[in-house]
């Protein structure tokens, strides 16, 4: 409790504050009730085939790769409630933009102004979520926190999956990515509410380009921190791939815009909010390593399930894999938080989306092709095939530079001993560590 000590009754309270504000702009950010029919938009009413908008999609993850490193700093060097802010209100302008889109030109541009908004707020939330549970002498609380986070993150989703389409088939498509803007704008709101927290592990605050460089040279100094982005990004990007085709399944399924739309796609955000919700016990139960060898192994039998099952009621596979999914991103930023510093938390968690988008660009373009080209079924088998070998690969160069660090071994207890080349940690290890 020494670093609470030197806060003031009022910091303290702020810092508690900061926890429900974050519940609050996650449930706002993703509470757009157009989530359900935002594909049909483009497909049906603004007439573009899966492979443009697949396209369209990588040219946004691309874009987040370029971006990520800086706005990530941004957050660092100016603080990251006002990247939140800046983020939100920048997502606005593309909310408004994409439902303006009469030209493929305008659905790249509301694209590329998203990945503005979207790099700026990744990473920022969680880094301040745990600076500010580190300053109140709670950090061994991070993924219990971060996953109740992405359990209202999912929860926003979920609300706005349910009364989307019955909204969009008794008016317009267009009218509710309106009211996702509005959404949206109460997020700015919250943003500027939160307290920045105090970087408690360093006693300067490096410069803007300063502190990229060292983010860049701390990814590179430690494998464990290297190998997980790679290996988390390949996880979510081929789990996510299902997520990608749900509303071209009801479609390819008879199923009409409406309620039936949206309630078919509810079970899947409800298994959203349940896995982030069981994160943190999975890890304290399991331990990090066997949470993240499972999750592919299980991953890859509903993509096989999906494959195999051209019925509606495969969708259930599609529930599966999205539970699986968002269990990843507690699990993965607690293992990144507590190896890295808090100048360098939001820059190194934006390597990770960095990563992602790289990831993702070839899956949504590929996922595009391949359906209008093949069908369906081979839609979810080809980027099936490309998980296994992916997840396989990425997951051994990351156990095996988990288990030669040695930095946190109580991430797992099946980890082993480390090797005598061990790396040296940049932070002490941590006695929380989930077991």
């Amino acid at each position: 409790m020494q670093q609470t000590s030197r806060l003031t009754a009022y910091e303290l309270r702020r810092l508690e504050r900061n926890i429900p504000l974050f519940y609050a702009f996650r449930f706002l950010r993703e509470a757009q009730i157009w989530i359900p029919v935002w594909i049909v938009f483009l497909l049906i009413e603004r007439g573009f085939s899966l492979t443009q908008v697949g396209i369209a999609e990588a040219v946004f993850l691309l874009s987040l790769t370029v971006l990520e490193v800086p706005t990530g700093a941004v957050a660092d060097r100016f603080g990251r409630s006002i990247s939140l802010a800046a983020g939100a209100t920048i997502l606005v302008v593309a909310i408004v933009v994409f439902a303006l889109t009469t030209s493929y030109a305008v659905l790249l541009t509301s694209f590329l102004i998203w990945a503005v908004a979207d790099t700026l707020m990744s990473g920022a939330d969680l880094a301040l979520v745990y600076d500010s549970l580190k300053a109140l002498g709670r950090e061994d609380d991070y993924e219990k926190h971060a996953g109740r986070g992405e359990a209202f993150l999912w929860a926003g989703a979920t609300l706005g999956v349910l009364i989307g389409a019955p909204i969009a088939g008794a008016v317009s498509i267009q009218f509710t990515i309106f009211v996702g803007a509005v959404t949206t704008a109460f997020g700015i709101i919250v943003a500027l509410g939160m307290a920045e927290p105090p970087r408690l592990e360093s006693g300067t605050q490096a410069s803007y380009l300063d502190g990229a460089r060292e983010a860049v040279r701390l990814v590179r100094r430690l494998p464990a921190v290297r190998t997980i982005i790679v290996y988390s990004a390949v996880l979510i990007a081929g789990l996510g791939a299902t997520d990608y085709l749900i509303q071209p399944f009801l479609l390819d399924k008879g199923q009409e815009v409406g309620f039936t739309f949206s309630l078919l796609q509810v079970p899947g955000l409800l298994a959203g909010v349940v896995g982030a919700l069981v994160a943190f016990r999975l890890i304290r139960r399991l331990g990090t390593v066997r949470v993240l060898v499972a999750v592919p192994v299980l991953g890859l039998g509903a993509v096989a399930g999906l494959s195999l099952i051209d019925e509606l009621g495969a969708v259930s596979f599609l529930v599966f894999a999205l539970l699986l999914r968002s269990t990843l991103g507690p699990i993965t930023t607690g293992y990144l938080n507590r190896r890295i510093p808090s100048d360098q938390r939001a820059t190194v968690l934006s390597f990770q989306n960095l990563v992602l988008g790289l990831v993702m660009a070839p899956f949504s373009v590929g996922i595009g092709v391949i359906f209008d080209e093949l069908g369906l079924l081979w839609a979810f088998r080809i980027p099936g095939i490309a998980l296994a070998v992916l997840a396989l690969l990425s997951g051994a160069l990351w156990l095996r530079a988990h288990r030669r660090e040695g930095v946190h071994p109580q991430d797992a207890t099946d980890a082993g001993p480390p090797a005598h080349s061990v790396v040296a940690p940049v932070l002490p290890p941590h006695p929380g560590d989930p077991l």
